[in-house]
């Protein structure tokens, strides 16, 4: 079952800009039959999964993730990385001309006095430049050489694994590359942006 439409969306908050619309649309109702709720909820309601048990959080096959539901490649196995955020993680993309960025303040309910407190609430969302499908965030907390850390819904995913002449599916070569996320993420079905506990400072005893 799918929610009732909600209210309507807030007014545009000053400084975030509208997205640009998808070069292609599909059928909303097509989309519904053809994708599982989760997937739907995530790619066309903006929502988000679980973390720590969806599908491609662990996943280690060699291929590219593609969108779920134009198939457009977007990322690539070689650029995975484990940021313990509990959602799959890379680094870098494959074709930048066809992911959109945007900036967000769902993550607060677009709320001005906290977005003026502390500007670094509004997040980057990541989606298809084709259809418009959600995709993720992305985030200024990831490893070398780009520093960056696409924070994607395995829902907004589906797998293409590079095979051998035999047909075989292979891992990656290369160790999983491990670096924490300090920025948070999107925690759980409602899209709320949490953040890392800062650690206590040890006090000395005399």
């Amino acid at each position: 079952m799918y929610p009732s439409e909600g209210p309507a969306a807030p007014a545009e908050m000053p400084g975030l800009r509208k997205p640009e619309s998808p070069l292609k649309e599909f059928d909303k109702a097509e989309l519904k039959e053809r994708l599982t709720p989760t997937q739907y909820l995530v790619t066309q309601e903006h929502q988000t999964e679980k973390q720590f048990s969806n599908k491609y959080y662990k996943h280690r096959e060699k291929g590219v993730y593609t969108c779920v539901v134009c198939s457009v490649h977007h990322f690539s196995s070689a650029t995975k990385y484990d940021s313990g955020s509990g959602w799959p993680s890379f680094f870098d993309i494959i074709d930048k001309k066809k992911i959109r960025l945007r900036k967000d303040a769902s993550g607060v309910g677009g709320n001005l006095l906290r977005i003026i407190a502390d500007p670094s609430l509004i997040r980057t969302e990541v989606s298809c430049a084709e259809c418009g499908a959600h995709l993720g965030h992305v985030f200024e907390d990831g490893p070398k050489p780009t520093g960056l850390r696409y924070c994607v819904n395995s829902a907004s995913l589906e797998f293409q694994a590079a095979t051998t002449s035999e047909g075989e599916t292979t891992m990656e070569e290369a160790p999983m590359i491990t670096h924490t996320a300090t920025l948070g993420g999107c925690g759980g079905v409602d899209g709320v942006c949490t953040r890392p506990p800062k650690p206590k400072k040890e006090t000395s005893v005399n």
